[in-house]
């Protein structure tokens, strides 16, 4: 794979740039929070309607807590973490669930709890199957971030059993898998920041609904909107891809403003292959690697509607907007 020398200057440049998404993102929700509200009580109850945009940019947010995850956002390591956790605090959840869930993802992509789209017809109905594929795919995945730190709350003893349980198996990579969720998620350390974590969210939460009042539907409907968005396209660029590929996903295209929007991570093979990359780094790659879109995101999301798949044999993608995807 080529290599490009990195420039000093737009390093710089886009460091300053990062700071402004993460001070952006994170006072849009303690606008949506606290201040609507205190304008929509105070001034005119048209203000409730400016959840509406503030939820529109739940997957800019999303994509920049994603910067974090990698340890791209902020260049030192510490600042980096404490920005990740506000990130994720103001999105309801926990940075170390999500940071785990995310790189898990990388490492060990498509394992039996990374392929909502797939099912084994041996073990589970086509009707279950669906069943679950929709719910987590229209907002059921947001709902999952928000009440998993909530478990945290329950005696430690019961936590650990808790996390044994979901990563229990002997097939590959579960052993591995359950070991790192043990020590990253079970451990004293892990379950008192978790602890911490949710804790900070729900009560941020629960006030930003007291200071909604009798307006609260619009706030409970600001925070599953913008879940539903990030839901509905968390596994797009995974649908139908090989079991057994670890590194594959599909490369979808976007117009320019909303590309940026997402920082680039539509780009999202190339991000699978050099995940060490930041954002403003991936359209220089995507054309040094001669990388390709394998369709645009919309249609790949429309494509989703048709349901999960029963497993498929090995390598062998699913045709994406209408042929199979090349791989560079």
């Amino acid at each position: 794979m080529t290599e490009i020398a990195s420039n000093p200057t737009d390093a710089v440049r886009y460091q300053r740039l990062n700071r402004g998404l993460l001070l952006g993102y994170a006072g849009s929700s303690l606008l949506a929070y606290f201040v609507l509200p205190l304008l929509t009580h105070q001034v005119s109850s048209a203000w409730a309607w400016g959840l509406l945009p503030l939820a529109l940019i739940a997957n800019g947010y999303w994509a920049t807590l994603h910067e974090a995850i990698h340890g791209q956002l902020l260049v030192r390591a510490d600042s980096n973490r404490r920005a990740g956790r506000l990130l994720a605090i103001l999105w309801g959840s926990s940075y170390r669930l999500l940071r785990f869930g995310h790189l898990m993802h990388h490492r060990f992509n498509r394992h039996r709890l990374d392929r909502p789209d797939s099912y084994d017809p041996a073990m589970t109905s086509r009707g279950k199957a669906r069943l679950r594929f929709y719910a987590e795919m229209l907002g059921g995945l947001y709902v999952v971030e928000l009440l998993t730190p909530l478990l945290y709350l329950l005696p430690a003893r019961w936590v650990g059993r808790l996390v044994t349980t979901l990563y229990a198996g002997d097939e590959a990579p579960m052993p591995r898998l359950r070991a790192l969720a043990e020590q990253a998620l079970a451990g004293v350390k892990g379950m008192a920041e978790i602890r911490q974590d949710a804790l900070i969210a729900w009560s941020l939460m629960v006030a930003g609904g007291i200071a909604w009042g009798p307006y609260w539907p619009a706030f409970l409907g600001f925070l599953l909107g913008r879940g539903l968005l990030v839901s509905l396209l968390d596994n797009v660029y995974h649908f139908g891809t090989p079991l057994d590929r670890v590194d594959y996903a599909y490369n979808l295209s976007l117009p320019r403003p909303l590309q940026r929007l997402f920082l680039n991570m539509n780009m999202h093979r190339l991000h699978h292959r050099r995940m060490q990359l930041p954002w403003w780094q991936l359209p220089r790659y995507f054309t040094a690697d001669q990388e390709h879109y394998d369709g645009a995101l919309i249609a790949g999301a429309l494509r989703q509607l048709n349901g999960p798949l029963p497993i498929a044999p090995p390598s062998r993608p699913q045709a994406m907007a209408g042929r199979a995807p090349r791989v560079s």
